[in-house]
């Protein structure tokens, strides 16, 4: 048995603990509070308890509130100009993966010279390495990306369509509050999505993992039953706090784990260079449209390790074919929560689309460091038009 670990993110998680934020030994003296604009109500009344709890620690805090899903360069350039100008030593990303992401990548920029695309380690990124970051507390209203505990942002460039990660140690939140109490009034949509996205994170490093690390393999079956027992149970009853509970340590911190110790596969890149190119897609939706055609296409390179992921959702390995049982557990899966085959044409997708988002995923972003086979464009050409709807 091997275990190679390195987690220093302090959490906080449970019911009611944000209320403990201004007990904790903050980061600095001037926050930037990184979120999304928004007019429901109790998102604005959120925001407002924020600030209030780090005025009871003397901490002085400058909103920057235009963060959108699937946050871009931009948005990024304009926070930190917004930072650096207010005397902010500290970022807090408020709400869900897309919050979070920016005020890391804010967070890197207050510390990096140059622009933020020279510290993309793939696509048209400059690979730079990232030595330096303002800290980051994380505040979380969303089960799905692991961001909480993880040391990525995904970010987009509005001029290339890129969607692609920065990742360095000096990303991981120094604190990351998960307080299940902030996810009750989740849409339908996104908490499919969201615990979706947290079950493929699972799987995906499962898969990369081959057994190797214990500790992957034990996050990511911790994750995904936890994903399958809870995520119907909060779809009919969005109030339930023992299964939002549940949600949000299976996404934020057990697929977070598995994050910060191995990589996914490309079916997340695929799925990324979706979410660039086309925006509208929520990052869930993406992976939903093509995950049974993708693990489908790879069943042959990695049979023992599908199936193992399979026997995770439930599937007997022995009653299908080599490597099949994860789709069939999927398909599954999906049929209960009433997603399956979201069309990609919904999100403005046409078929003659299909071959930009191949050439973009493996020309591109690339696809071909983070897999243990090789996909050629052909293939996910292929993947894609067997998705398509």
């Amino acid at each position: 048995m091997m275990i190679d670990a390195q987690m220093p993110t302090r959490i906080v998680f449970g019911a009611g603990r944000l209320d403990e934020l201004a007990a904790l030994d903050l980061p600095g003296s001037h926050a930037l509070i990184c979120t999304s604009k928004s007019e429901r109500a109790e998102r604005k009344a959120l925001l407002d308890r924020v600030i209030g709890l780090l005025d009871g620690a003397d901490v002085a805090a400058t909103a920057y509130e235009g963060v959108t899903p699937n946050p871009t360069n931009e948005q990024v350039g304009e926070a930190c100009a917004l930072a650096k100008e207010s005397g902010c030593d500290f970022v807090i990303g408020l709400g869900g993966g897309s919050s979070i992401d920016a005020a890391k990548a804010i967070a890197m920029m207050m510390r990096q010279d140059g622009d933020l695309w020279d510290y993309a380690y793939t696509g048209s990124g400059g690979k730079k390495d990232i030595l330096q970051a303002a800290p980051v507390v994380a505040i979380s209203t969303t089960a799905g990306t692991g961001t909480e505990t993880d040391p990525y942002s995904v970010i987009t460039n509005v001029e290339t369509g890129e969607k692609l990660d920065f990742a360095a140690d000096v990303l991981y939140p120094a604190v990351s509050i998960i307080d299940p109490e902030l996810m009750v009034s989740l849409p339908e949509d996104q908490t499919i999505y969201q615990g979706i996205d947290a079950l493929f994170h699972a799987a995906e490093c499962a898969i990369t993992n081959r057994a190797e690390n214990r500790l992957v393999d034990v996050f990511a079956q911790e994750s995904i039953s936890h994903v399958l027992t809870w995520l119907p149970v909060v779809v009919k009853e969005p109030g339930n706090i023992e299964g939002r509970t549940m949600l949000a340590y299976a996404a934020d911190i057990c697929s977070g784990y598995t994050q910060s110790l191995i990589n996914t596969t490309s079916h997340h890149i695929i799925a990324q260079t979706i979410g660039g190119m086309f925006p509208s897609v929520p990052h869930g939706a993406s992976l939903i449209m093509i995950a049974e055609e993708y693990y489908k296409r790879i069943a042959a390179f990695v049979p023992d390790e599908l199936d193992l992921v399979g026997a995770y959702l439930g599937v007997d390995p022995c009653n299908h074919l080599p490597g099949q049982s994860f789709a069939e557990g999927l398909a599954r899966f999906f049929d209960r929560l009433g997603v399956r085959g979201l069309p990609l044409s919904d999100y403005g997708i046409a078929w003659e689309d299909l071959p930009a988002i191949a050439d973009a995923a493996v020309n591109r972003t690339g696809i071909a460091d983070v897999d243990l086979y090789t996909l050629t464009e052909e293939d996910v050409l292929g993947i894609l038009q067997r998705s398509y709807r």
